[in-house]
């Protein structure tokens, strides 16, 4: 071997491996005391709850358009470039994997995005990344004031914020008894995490 083989395979033995990326799984899920409403709920305040989290996930993805989709170009992608926006395909789900009541929705954001002059490029996920608090805070707060406006529930904090979080918001009156019978799904990873 000569030297310039011997170099071509030290480079590339020591360049980063990278990865290609499909996309991205958001996930907009209400806090539990939401779920219970929506499932026990005569069907038109049920309507009102589903309708509530659409337009909160909806608000929640122009913001995140507007925000935090971006892409990269120049050498080394040194210039970040606005998009015209997502591409995505949403889901709504209405259990969990243990068959409690759970109203989430997944939205799958393809990393491919449109630059204003209608090259496709990846999207910078880095970004994306670094907004998941604001976009879960935005949704949180959005579903909380949609449903006020639409049922006139109130909202409160259910147990003082530990570890520097805040605290999480619950609508009053719906039982804590109840939401914990139906959160199996995050007891079942409690006790697989204490497990390991």
């Amino acid at each position: 071997q000569d030297a310039r083989e011997l170099s071509g395979f030290v480079a590339k033995a020591s360049r980063q491996a990278t990865t290609a990326i499909a996309g991205f799984d958001l996930s907009f899920s209400p806090v539990k005391s939401v779920s219970a409403l929506w499932a026990l709920a005569p069907r038109p305040v049920a309507a009102q709850i589903r309708a509530a989290h659409d337009a909160a996930v909806a608000h929640t993805l122009s913001w995140l358009e507007r925000e935090a989709a971006y892409t990269r170009v120049g050498r080394a992608g040194s210039r970040q470039v606005k998009v015209r926006g997502l591409v995505a395909a949403a889901f709504t789900h209405r259990d969990s994997r243990s068959g409690d009541p759970d109203l989430h929705t997944h939205v799958a954001v393809s990393n491919k995005v449109q630059t204003e002059d209608g090259r496709w490029l990846a999207l910078d996920g880095r970004i994306l990344y670094a907004a998941k608090v604001a976009a879960s805070e935005h949704y949180n707060t959005r579903i909380e004031a949609e449903l006020v406006d639409r049922l006139g529930v109130e909202f409160a904090e259910r147990d003082p914020a530990t570890h520097g979080k805040r605290p999480v918001r619950e609508i009053r009156g719906i039982s804590t008894t109840l939401t914990r019978f139906w959160s199996r799904r995050s007891a079942d990873i409690k006790a697989r995490q204490s497990e390991l």
